[in-house]
């Protein structure tokens, strides 16, 4: 709840996007020194085991979500850009989920779920059409 109005703050001050460049490095800062701090920068030597799509994947889709949220924040608020979050997540989960998507184990989707993320859906738009 917190990242969703420091950034946009930041934004007002320096533009949508440094705001997230400076973001982002203050995080990749702090992770690096985390992993250097318990000794896992020696895992970084496998980082060619990995498929590439996961390598660059979940970094891109993290700077896309951060540097949408400078933005969306304002637009909807932060109950509504976590509404919103939450009931994308979920949606995207259910369809990883049934098709076994990125080495997840299959889980289909059943009438439970989809009324589950419906239910978010609904909570969203309640949300933000306030």
């Amino acid at each position: 709840a917190l990242q969703g109005p420091l950034n946009s703050q930041f934004a007002r001050s320096v533009g949508g996007l440094p705001a997230t460049t400076v973001a982002l490095g203050i995080s990749f800062t702090c992770v690096l020194a985390l992993a250097a701090m318990l000794g896992q920068l020696g895992g970084l030597g496998n980082i060619g085991s990995a498929p590439p799509y996961a390598v660059v994947g979940g970094g891109l889709v993290g700077a896309l979500y951060v540097a949408s949220i400078v933005w969306t924040v304002r637009a909807l608020g932060v109950t509504g850009l976590s509404a919103a979050t939450l009931a994308g997540q979920f949606a995207a989960a259910l369809v990883i989920d049934h098709f076994g998507w990125l080495g997840v184990d299959r889980a289909p989707i059943t009438v439970s779920r989809l009324a589950g993320v419906a239910l978010l859906a609904a909570g969203t738009y309640l949300v933000v059409s306030d």
